[in-house]
Parts: structure tokens; C-alpha cells; sequence
């Protein structure tokens, strides 16, 4: 099963996240805006209910679907 790591940066789209920690039924994240450039900005940090589909855990974050 694929799970999500801390440290670990985690893309949909335009959506960039990073997990900063996680327990069994939750992962700590914080969004990345412009991700890798002069003016990266860190912000909106949140607390997300792992979600356990089979091969793989998703976390849902704003209107967005993020797999491990």
C-alpha cells in the first residue's frame, strides 16, 4: 500500500503539499505556493482525515484529491 510520507511534497494540478506529520488517521500539511522560485510562500496549514482506498491512502484538501 502507498502511504504518505513526511517530507514528502505531494501534487494535483496547481495544488503543491507538503507533509509535515501524520499519525495512523491523520496528516499534518502545509499548501506550497509557486514551489521551487523567488517568491515560494508557505501557508494554510491544516490537519486531514486519511482516507484508506485499497492500494493506496488519500487525503482531501479544499475541493482537491491528493494520492500517496
Amino acid at each position: 500500500m502507498r502511504k504518505f510520507e513526511i517530507g514528502k511534497t505531494y501534487r494535483t494540478g496547481s495544488y503543491v503539499f507538503e507533509v509535515l506529520k501524520r499519525t495512523n488517521k491523520t496528516v499534518r500539511v502545509i499548501q506550497i505556493q509557486h514551489e521551487g522560485r523567488s517568491n515560494e510562500r508557505r501557508y494554510d496549514e491544516r490537519t486531514c482525515k486519511i482516507q484508506d482506498w485499497g492500494d493506496r491512502e488519500v487525503f482531501f484538501a479544499k475541493d482537491v484529491t491528493f494520492e500517496a
